[in-house]
């Protein structure tokens, strides 16, 4: 059951929106079984392009550990290792990656399970992923520490006559009309978290993605800044 009326205290209402904010279930919804002891979220960044930063948060993990494969997409191991599920963060060293770059976006397949001390596998979650480093200096934007010219546009998620609630051919193909077509390798998600069918094709055809939080210049309360952050 979901309620979509407007509320002040939830982004991104609580101003003026110059965009339509649509209501309902307009993505696919499942529902997930799980063991009592499960991985809740994986967070990976690349602090160095042989470098893999891995934060996963899971629920009663006590005496278990993490097992983390890194391969190839075609499936050729690179590294495996098990750590206890304490850690935080899992700092991995890569020596034989390639760089994700626009025009060659290189990715690989992580994959983490959480293993009893039985040996018995709770669960498995695995994340596509890409070496990559981002920085803006005064000069400009650097992407692997090679200064990159930005060349992109803003992209909202809606279509004529019905809305949000397209089906991945169409968020994918929006990514490829920007990469193939228009000649982009950069998009503005205007002006809140949009599919991630759109932003894994991004990822996979070599396009940089400025994510935003839902909102349009404005800020509200301590409730609603919560709420953005967690979108």
């Amino acid at each position: 059951k979901l309620d979509a009326t407007e509320n002040g205290s939830v982004p991104p209402f609580g101003f003026v929106i110059d965009y339509l904010t649509y209501g309902g279930l307009y993505r696919e919804v499942w529902l997930d079984i799980r063991e009592e002891s499960y991985i809740e979220d994986i967070y990976v960044t690349t602090p160095a392009l042989d470098q893999l930063r891995v934060q996963v948060t899971a629920a009663n993990s006590e005496d278990c550990n993490y097992q983390l494969t890194l391969t190839t997409l075609d499936g050729k191991l690179l590294q495996e290792s098990t750590y206890p599920a304490s850690s935080d963060p899992i700092v991995l060293y890569c020596s034989n990656v390639k760089p994700w770059t626009c025009e060659n976006p290189q990715r690989y397949l992580l994959t983490v399970k959480l293993v009893g001390k039985d040996s018995r596998i709770f669960d498995t979650q695995s994340e596509k992923i890409g070496f990559r480093t981002a920085q803006f200096k005064t000069d400009g934007f650097y992407l692997n520490g090679k200064k990159t010219f930005m060349r992109g546009l803003n992209r909202h998620q809606c279509w004529p006559y019905v809305g949000y609630a397209v089906p991945e051919s169409l968020q994918r193909e929006d990514a490829r009309i920007l990469k193939e077509e228009l000649g982009c390798n950069a998009v503005r998600t205007s002006h809140y978290p949009q599919s991630q069918y759109f932003i894994d094709e991004c990822d996979r055809l070599g396009l940089l993605v400025f994510t935003e939080i839902p909102g349009w210049q404005h800020i509200g309360d301590g409730d609603w800044q919560d709420q953005a952050c967690e979108n």
